[in-house]
């Protein structure tokens, strides 16, 4: 909580969506999942259901009115886990932006530009972006597929000092530990959105 009140965020540079393709660092997953395109997105869209699949996302407020998750949309979210205590000290708040937003249709996605964070440019992050996208899957009415692109330019520390601890945990977390427990709360539908009629 200490990081999200801070008075001041550090700003990142911005990037064009062809930074998800470019960036140093692009971490990739796909999984498909027993629910609907709907459904999902809805996950994606619930503050709550975040805590649960992505538990380094400690907390979530919204800088601009409802609706939220549309274009344009701007939320402030605080990251927490071993490696920025190790790096950082403590949690580390991130400032998004909502762009590219499909929130109807047979396909949904959108993609979130991190204009600013509450650690310094040189400790952390130079540039970030991330896109959501989900999607039917043929011939299988009710069930979808989630894919997720993380596209990160690190900075001085992560990028030499802590390579080795950053990246792998980055990629560890992206691309193994997030989908599977999106995967399993489906499953045992753990999930508040899930709950509802």
């Amino acid at each position: 909580l200490i990081a999200i009140t801070m008075p001041y965020l550090f700003k990142l540079r911005p990037e064009t969506p062809t930074f998800l393709e470019t960036a140093p660092w692009v971490f990739k997953s796909e999984i498909e999942l027993d629910i609907s395109v709907e459904e999902c997105f809805n996950i994606l869209m619930d503050d709550r259901a975040w805590k649960l699949w992505h538990p380094e996302v400690t907390d979530i407020q919204w800088k601009t009115d409802p609706p939220h998750g549309r274009n344009g949309s701007v939320r402030t979210v605080v990251y927490k886990d071993w490696v920025s205590y190790l790096m950082l000290g403590g949690p580390v708040a991130m400032e998004e932006k909502f762009e590219n937003c499909t929130d109807t249709g047979p396909t949904r996605a959108f993609t979130v530009s991190f204009t600013a964070t509450g650690r310094p440019t040189w400790m952390f992050l130079r540039a970030s972006k991330e896109h959501f996208q989900v999607e039917p899957i043929e011939n299988s009415p009710g069930r979808c597929k989630f894919s997720r692109t993380v596209a990160v330019d690190p900075a001085f520390l992560p990028r030499y000092i802590f390579y080795f601890i950053t990246y792998n945990s980055m990629k560890h977390t992206f691309t193994n530990k997030c989908p599977q427990r999106l995967l399993n709360a489906v499953q045992e539908k753990k999930l508040p959105i899930l709950d509802q009629p």
